[in-house]
């Protein structure tokens, strides 16, 4: 299988997205995780029976010995709980579940039992209230484990920082845990704590690989924000990245305030913890802002502008709310403040089911709604978790960071479009120039011709106008005498004699228009079916006109069957041509004759005549571009001399050869060599350099070449004459080759035919999707890039007509 053309891969994510993965599977595979709980009872630890060497940390979860109302200090004060009764309370849990009162304070006793000395490592984990930690045995006494925030008796003093500790401690027969807790309002998310106990260095590694989960979380966002933030200054049309940069920003401020990666860098204090609480919650709105910011940005055919105020409005007074009241005022919002989150993501995953459903946003549709996804389902499990206190940590910023890698796949594939799109542009543009240089060459040589030979031709056609004119002047000037000079059969004679000079001067005119038609490209061939006998039929009747008077003997040789593709008008005025030049240079009593035969899939169409022929320079050079040749007939007949170039015109259009062959005072032979292959090629392009270019490289396969610059006329002449093969260049200025094939193809008698797109891109520039797979699923057959060597399309040719190669 392609991989490339799978809709929801592309090859940088192929190696990225899993070598992130393996990152972070590899800093998993070697660190254990927490262990089951044991088993307290009655406020006793048992470890007697484990192995200190194999003991991995685990929850000191249970019902400790507790005593309400309590917070000594001294070791004598500890030692005089052991005449108190205690209370049983659970732990780990959280302050109201243990029916205290919103301020108070509490000493935990937990009681270990070994069989020898043993190294274990005390981490105590989520603490939001202020506590201390000590333990005890016979050898060293009372012994501080470590503390964080104000422990008071008095609600005014208590004051809890959200601090963790770890410390090591050495377990005997007689130690025994104390943890002392205060609560007040100060503390964030609820008052709770939850130590863990476990082997030393299986606790440190433990800790370790946490840390390192942050810091990977950490650099993550980093590089994400600064790297989008650059993206965004280099193009800052596209807001998207700056949005997206800070939603990256304000993810990372809420790493950098709720899982304490800051704690080292100052020393605690009640303000200090209070603005880091405040700060936490307007991070938490600056990822509600930019993440809707960012999805009207990206999405807007799927999130109308109009919305965007009603949808801003509520973040905005919520953070004007956290900036302006009390502790107590702006923390209740919290469950307002996360369910409006997930709305957001609701919204998000709405727009995202929609865009998946229309084929041009179904790539970047999937990847947000991945995306959105996983980030609903890490934020539901994670309240689940948080409730039930399972150890999965950093599973928020799990699922955040997967939401925020497949928004930035998404911005990079928009990226990548543009940029392709922009290479794609300057690539033609390259093309245009290229092509349009040349023809400014052509065209800079034959105005350059055409300036020596315009005095001339001048000259000549206004000598060949003026004289008869001036004929037909003197005539109407005998005419109109008074009295009359002239008898009524002279008159007459005369006035015959100025209805020929007439017919000559507008013939000579319409021969000109019409080469000069031609040569502006406001012709172009017709092509379909049409009966070589029939046009000669009709011409040979009307030139019987000119050839009667000189008693020329016109003879035909016709093929039975004569049936040509081309434009039968086009074919009909060369042959006209070929024929009154025949007949005016030749004497009277002469012959003319016209045959048609079929030779090597050719069309031969021949015009003798017995005249007086050229001289060998012209017959050499009268085809040549700019050659001038002007003389009057054997009746001096006037022409303008273009009416040889005028059939040269045609034939090049029909992909055909002219062949002149003459010799003076014995006559002249043209010959009109019209392709009669079976297989038929349409050549649609708006640019004629690219055509000849095609023409040039497919001149040797067994086809008839036929081109078209306007996709609409193109369908009307599919219409009459179905060609086995269409090469559609996408870029055009009427439509795309896309839109031309999907008009194309609704016909249902034309999904026969077969066709091959041809861009300088391999991407749609207004949709980034592939043109190979368009192309496929609307009909089409093949596409290739106009870049390509001239081999492969002539082998892709060959394919796609069954020709043997």
């Amino acid at each position: 299988m392609d991989v490339a053309r799978i809709p929801f891969l592309s090859l940088p994510q192929l190696f990225i997205l899993p070598f992130l993965l393996s990152v972070f599977i590899q800093c998993n595979r070697s660190i254990p995780t927490l262990g089951p709980a044991k088993t307290i009872t009655k406020g006793v630890l048992d470890l007697s029976q484990e192995d200190p060497k194999t003991l991995d940390p685990f929850p000191l979860a249970g019902e400790w010995d507790a005593f309400p109302g309590e917070l000594p200090e001294t070791e004598e004060e500890f030692l005089a709980l052991e005449k108190k009764e205690p209370t049983r309370l659970a732990v780990p849990a959280y302050w109201v579940n243990q029916n205290l009162p919103a301020h108070g304070y509490v000493t935990y006793r937990l009681k270990l039992k070994v069989n020898e000395p043993i190294n274990l490592m005390f981490y105590l984990r989520e603490t939001s209230s202020a506590y201390r930690a000590y333990y005890y045995n016979a050898e060293r006494g009372l012994v501080l484990l470590g503390q964080a925030g104000k422990v008071s008796k008095t609600k005014e003093g208590s004051v809890g920082y959200y601090l963790e500790t770890a410390r090591s401690l050495r377990a005997t027969p007689s130690t025994v845990i104390y943890l002392q807790i205060s609560n007040y309002l100060y503390s964030r998310g609820g008052p709770y704590y939850s130590p863990v106990l476990g082997e030393v260095g299986k606790t440190l590694l433990y800790l370790r690989f946490k840390e390192r989960k942050k810091a990977f979380f950490f650099a993550t966002f980093l590089v994400l924000a600064i790297s989008h933030l650059f993206l965004f200054i280099h193009r800052k049309k596209d807001k998207s990245p700056l949005w997206f940069s800070l939603l990256c920003i304000s993810w990372l401020i809420r790493i950098l305030l709720f899982d304490r990666v800051s704690r080292d860098w100052f020393v605690a204090s009640d303000w200090l913890e209070m603005l880091q609480i405040r700060l936490e919650y307007i991070a938490f709105c600056g990822i509600q802002i930019f993440s809707l910011l960012f999805f009207f940005q990206n999405q807007r055919n799927f999130f109308p502008d109009k919305y965007k105020r009603y949808l801003l409005l509520p973040i905005l007074i919520e953070f004007l709310v956290i900036a302006t009241t009390p502790y107590a005022v702006y923390t209740k919002l919290l469950i307002f403040s996360q369910t409006y989150m997930a709305f957001i993501l609701f919204i998000a995953l709405i727009a995202a089911f929609r865009s998946c459903l229309q084929r041009e946003t179904r790539y970047i549709g999937s990847i947000i709604l991945f995306g959105t996804v996983v980030i609903l389902s890490a934020t539901i499990y994670d309240s689940v978790v948080f409730f039930k206190r399972w150890d999965l940590p950093m599973l928020t910023e799990l699922g955040f960071a997967i939401f925020c890698m497949c928004l930035a796949i998404v911005i990079s594939k928009q990226n990548a479009h543009t940029w392709e799109t922009a290479e794609y542009l300057t690539l033609n543009l390259r093309k245009e120039v290229e092509w349009k240089t040349l023809e400014l060459k052509k065209e800079k040589e034959k105005a350059e011709k055409t300036g020596e030979l315009k005095d001339k031709f001048i000259s000549i056609v206004s000598h060949d106008i003026r004289s008869p004119l001036f004929g037909i002047s003197s005539v109407f000037n005998l005419l109109t005498e008074s009295p009359p000079s002239l008898s009524p059969e002279r008159a007459k004679q005369v006035l015959g004699e100025a209805s020929t000079g007439l017919k000559n001067i507008l013939s000579m005119v319409e021969e000109l228009i019409k080469y000069s038609r031609f040569q502006n490209a406001s012709v172009f061939p017709d092509y379909q079916l049409f009966d070589f006998r029939q046009i000669t039929d009709q011409l040979i009747e009307r030139v019987q006109e000119m050839a009667g008077p000189k008693n020329i003997s016109i003879i035909t040789h016709m093929e039975e069957s004569s049936i040509g593709i081309g434009d039968p008008n086009l074919i009909e005025h060369l042959i006209w041509n070929l024929l009154t030049n025949a007949v005016k240079f030749t004497k009277e009593s002469g012959t003319v004759e016209i045959s048609l035969t079929e030779s090597n899939k050719h069309w031969s169409l021949k015009v003798i005549d017995t005249g007086i022929g050229m001289p060998r320079y012209w017959a050499d050079h009268i085809l040549e571009e700019g050659f001038l040749f002007v003389r009057k007939g054997t009746a001096d007949e006037m022409g303008a001399g273009v009416g040889l170039a005028f059939c040269k015109e045609v034939a090049e259009r029909h992909g055909a050869e002219l062949i002149v062959q003459s010799e003076e005072d014995k006559g002249t032979s043209v010959e009109l060599l019209l392709p009669n292959f079976e297989k038929i090629v349409l050549v649609l392009d708006d640019n004629p350099g690219y055509r000849k270019q095609i023409r040039k490289v497919l001149k040797d396969l067994p086809c008839i070449l036929w081109e078209e610059e306007y996709p609409d006329h193109a369908l009307l002449s599919v219409g009459r004459l179905k060609p086995d093969l269409i090469i559609v260049d996408y870029s055009m200025p009427e439509k795309t080759g896309i839109d031309f094939l999907r008009d194309l193809y609704s016909n249902s008698e034309m999904e026969e035919i077969r066709s091959l797109l041809v861009s300088s891109s391999h991407t749609d520039p207004n949709t980034g999707y592939k043109l190979e797979t368009t192309v496929i699923e609307i009909g089409g057959d093949a596409f290739l890039t106009k870049t390509s060597p001239d081999e492969k399309l002539v082998e892709l040719v060959k394919k796609l007509l069954d020709l043997e190669t």
